[in-house]
């Protein structure tokens, strides 16, 4: 999932859990495995492939928020909670996002051929599922909106860079042996990726759909495939009914033991 949902579930566990009071910082730690991935020395594959329940000493509580993070993405990503991690990538995966891509895989296909591109099963499927992450925060977008996730998420970067960016450079190089130097300029960067302004105007199929070709190097001047690709994101957003993942996932957290740390 993307970090607005993110953030927003971690929210819903903080004030169900009763802490109300816990510092901003946590919401970065939560969305660290994505947001190191600015740095062009570090990608996804570090930072998600980690076990997902290592015991932290006390001056490393806060990357609990990381494993968070992780578990979310494995409910997202294949159905189920991995003690450790999945290996390798499955095209027919039965996580959350890729049932619910399952109907857009054949749609990528032929998006690409329109512009005399060729796509692989696997790659389509791949785009199919981070398509409905991009949905997804328009789901819960008026979730999103009554708890103040996009005002808490810059406030959040804010206050790590400016108060804790020695604790969280530190945090992360115990968990992941990644030079604090590195995150430290990850922290630097995302001050200015992480504004609400920015994160405001992504908040509709509009911005969804500029996200999803600039990712995949899909901008062109066809209007065959504007049209087609905005179909897309519309049958998308109304296949996805309700947000139902919110609390199921919420709950097979709880039941594995996650617990929140001040």
């Amino acid at each position: 999932m993307l970090m607005l949902t993110h953030t927003c579930l971690l929210q819903q566990m903080m004030s169900a859990s009763g802490i109300d009071d816990a510092d901003p910082d946590i919401y970065i730690y939560n969305i660290a495995p994505d947001l190191l991935t600015i740095h062009p020395d570090i990608d996804s594959r570090q930072t998600h492939s980690i076990p997902r329940f290592i015991k932290a000493p006390p001056d490393h509580q806060r990357t609990a928020y990381v494993m968070f993070h992780l578990l979310v993405d494995d409910l997202a990503h294949y159905g189920s909670i991995s003690m450790t991690c999945q290996e390798g990538f499955d095209p027919n995966s039965s996580g959350y996002t890729y049932l619910k891509g399952r109907n857009l895989v054949g749609h990528i296909i032929n998006l690409y051929r329109m512009i005399g591109r060729e796509i692989s099963f696997s790659d389509a499927a791949y785009q199919s599922h981070l398509l409905v992450e991009m949905i997804y925060d328009l789901v819960i977008q008026p979730r999103i909106d009554q708890n103040g996730s996009i005002d808490l998420l810059e406030e959040a970067v804010h206050f790590t860079f400016d108060k804790r960016a020695n604790e969280f450079s530190s945090d992360i190089s115990w968990l992941y042996g990644i030079d604090p130097e590195h995150s430290r300029e990850v922290l630097k960067i995302a001050v200015s990726y992480i504004t609400r302004e920015r994160l405001k105007k992504l908040m509709n199929i509009e911005g969804r759909i500029r996200l999803f070709t600039d990712k995949f190097g899909l901008r062109n001047t066809n209007e065959m495939f504007a049209e087609a690709i905005a179909a897309l994101f519309q049958d998308a957003l109304g296949s996805i009914e309700n947000d139902d993942f919110l609390q199921e996932t919420a709950m097979a957290i709880l039941n594995c033991g996650w617990l929140p740390t001040r």
